[in-house]
């Protein structure tokens, strides 16, 4: 999970085991690799769960909808590299 300058966060899930490159409190970068995807559950291939919502507790927080610098706005199921800023 990365928390955000402006009460936001990213969930990311499905990394390849042993292979997340960085640790709890760490702070990351744009362009910074954070860890390799892998294949989970009833998928043919590898992928990364992305969500953005108001609070760290991902059991109890509303999504937000993904707004991308350029103004795209990410449709669910859709594909795309997956940049954050």
């Amino acid at each position: 999970m990365l928390e955000h300058s402006n009460k936001e966060y990213s969930l990311l899930a499905h990394f390849k085991e042993h292979f997340i490159m960085v640790n709890e409190g760490d702070a990351v970068k744009k362009d910074q690799i954070i860890g390799l995807c892998r294949n989970s559950g009833n998928s043919s291939e590898p992928h990364v769960h992305f969500q953005v919502m108001d609070s760290s507790d991902y059991m109890n927080c509303q999504s937000i909808r993904i707004r991308c610098n350029d103004g795209l706005e990410p449709i669910q199921g859709e594909r795309g590299s997956l940049l954050l800023d």
